[in-house]
């Protein structure tokens, strides 16, 4: 008998996978040979039972009829009332012979009412339930429910489809959420990236009024000064340009060209200047390796993550801060270390102080909490990264890397 029940439900697995037009022709059709089995035992029974009542009220008798003509001879049959039937009785008949020619109408509009529901239960009502909840919740911007409906059938394929559009929806979010925050990265970095240039020829500015009203400050010394406000106003355009050709920060892209060492260093100890004359801290910039070795590098990138972490660790310095550009090679890698005698970075700074908009306290709105987070970004863009750690003498020390090859 085992093998009955796998037909039997091999069989009904087949039905269920059916789609809706032939689901539709299967339960027609079964319909319609049940009207046909129902009605014909209905008449049959209806005939019984006006024998039935029939039979107390005459006898059947028989007659032989001759046929000269065709030489031949027949007997039928007839029945011979002996009394009149009841009222009852006739209502009965009567009520038989209405149940008997009316019951295929009958049995078909049940067959259709019973079909039309067991149609809908089986086939439209689970998938619609499905896809009514999920266009609800879509409605209310709640993208995590699934509308999946395992069926081969066409309510199956709109249910994926559906479910289909609700990941396209995510998608889709997702990517206005991701372009709001690179342009969200992009205007901070290009107001932080503002913020250092502009320091610098502050410091400058508050040099010449200190100083070149007295003629503490030699002609040379002026034009110097004036020589590098004016680089810096250079990169303020050119940082300007960039920003109007990029829409998020991932687009930047490193321009390498051949620099030597020395000239390197000497760009970092200009920005560093006038930030130790309006702070009051010492920088100390070093240089180790051969000056004359020409490295291939974007001095761009180099010169703002060096101005990120000399911004970084002034506001964490007591007295000095100690930068070492470090190279070996042209292949490189350029390693720039920025140390302060400052508090260090805590555990929780050197696993969160790269994220964007990181600040140690809630409320602090000296700086934008981007700094550390760019570096690392450009870092990585130039094929390095920077490492954050805490001196055994005390005070934080940064790493920035930048790749040559």
């Amino acid at each position: 008998m085992d093998w009955i029940e796998e037909y039997l439900e091999d069989l009904g697995k087949k039905i269920r996978n059916l789609n809706l037009r032939k689901s539709l022709r299967f339960y027609i059709f079964v319909a319609v040979l049940a009207i046909c089995l129902a009605s014909a035992m209905t008449i049959q029974t209806c005939n019984g039972w006006k024998r039935i009542i029939e039979k107390p009220y005459g006898h059947k008798t028989s007659q032989m009829v001759l046929d000269k003509e065709k030489n031949t001879a027949f007997t039928f049959e007839y029945s011979i009332p002996e009394k009149e039937l009841t009222k009852l009785d006739i209502l009965l008949l009567e009520g038989i012979n209405l149940l008997q020619y009316g019951c295929v109408l009958l049995y078909s509009v049940l067959a259709i009412a019973f079909v039309s529901r067991l149609y809908y239960r089986n086939k439209l009502k689970k998938p619609i339930d499905i896809m009514t909840d999920a266009a609800q919740h879509i409605s209310k911007n709640d993208m995590g429910y699934s509308c999946r409906y395992d069926s081969p059938d066409e309510m199956g394929q709109l249910c994926r489809c559906l479910d289909d559009m609700r990941l396209q929806l995510i998608s889709y979010q997702e990517n206005l959420w991701k372009q709001a925050e690179d342009q969200r990265t992009l205007n901070a970095a290009f107001a932080h990236d503002l913020r250092t240039p502009l320091t610098v020829m502050q410091g400058y500015v508050d040099l010449l009024l200190r100083f070149y009203p007295d003629d503490r400050l030699q002609k040379e010394k002026v034009i110097e000064i004036l020589h590098t406000m004016q680089e810096q106003l250079g990169r303020l355009e050119n940082f300007g340009g960039t920003m109007k050709e990029i829409h998020s920060m991932e687009e930047r892209t490193p321009k390498r060209k051949r620099i030597r060492l020395s000239c390197l260093c000497e760009k970092i100890c200009e920005t560093a200047a006038p930030l130790k004359e309006t702070s009051g801290i010492e920088i100390v910039v070093r240089m180790k390796g051969n000056p004359e070795t020409e490295l291939l590098a974007d001095d761009f990138f180099v010169l703002e993550v060096a101005e990120n972490l000399l911004s970084n660790a002034l506001r964490y310095a007591d007295k000095r801060i100690e930068v070492l550009l470090e190279a070996g090679r042209e292949e490189g890698p350029i390693r720039l270390y920025v140390k302060d005698d400052g508090r260090g970075f805590s555990k929780e700074e050197l696993v969160k102080a790269v994220s964007p908009y990181y600040r140690e306290k809630k409320g602090d709105n000296s700086h934008f909490g981007i700094g550390l987070s760019i570096s690392a970004l450009l870092c990585k863009k130039h094929g390095g990264e920077l490492e954050l750690a805490n001196s055994i003498c005390g005070g934080a020390i940064v790493c920035a890397v930048f790749s040559c090859l």
